[in-house]
């Protein structure tokens, strides 16, 4: 997306996701982004008049990172794992915390974004369900008396509002581990009920193969 912008309108975007990372959405000042951006606010109000028209612009930006970094790994489907799927999510959340930080006051005051949210997330749930469908496949998730296509659902949502809502809860504790690997262990010890012994040896490999 960022490729179709001008220098100034592509400049101000990404000043914009520093400034709202380190103070929030809500606590910048369009005048601030000017500063930083090295233009008048008159010259930034040229390209979003309104506060709103930058945000949606930024959700956008975002959007088409995730799809991006998602197509990328597409190829890698059949030898991924539901972990390395949500190393995707909470890498990408990282990189745009600000929403991941104040989504609820961000989707109230911008209802333009509550419909791309929900694609979002139906997205987001499938991607995983589909990935954990291929680890059942592979022998390292189990299958069988018990487990249904309800049980995965459920495990794909949970897994999903753990990637969602992470930052926001790690802030709130003011976590001081590797906010991402604290993600993904806690993802996986949402799917470490269902591993079987192929996967827990895959799994915790992964794991200890993170960054420190």
């Amino acid at each position: 997306m960022l490729k179709s912008l001008n220098k100034t309108k592509k400049n101000i975007l990404l000043t914009s996701i520093v400034l709202f990372n380190k103070r929030g959405a809500f606590n910048v000042l369009n005048h601030e982004i000017a500063k930083a951006s090295g233009i008048s606010l008159s010259n930034f109000n040229y390209h979003f008049p309104t506060k709103k028209d930058l945000v949606i612009s930024l959700c956008r930006h975002m959007r088409h990172v995730l799809n991006k970094k998602i197509a990328e790994n597409k190829l890698l489907a059949n030898d991924s794992s539901p972990l390395e799927v949500a190393k995707i999510y909470l890498e990408f959340e990282n990189d745009f915390k600000f929403f991941y930080l104040d989504t609820h006051n961000i989707l109230k005051s911008y209802k333009e974004l509550e419909q791309e949210m929900e694609i979002q997330i139906f997205e987001a749930v499938k991607l995983i369900k589909n990935i954990i469908y291929i680890a059942v496949g592979k022998g390292e998730m189990m299958h069988g008396p018990g487990i249904t296509e309800n049980t995965y659902e459920q495990v794909s949502n949970q897994i999903w509002m753990t990637c969602h809502f992470w930052f926001a809860q790690s802030d709130f504790k003011k976590t001081k581990e590797n906010i991402i690997n604290g993600g993904l262990y806690a993802c996986y010890s949402l799917l470490f009920p269902y591993l079987s012994d192929k996967g827990i040896k895959k799994y915790t490999a992964f794991l200890n193969n993170l960054k420190k």
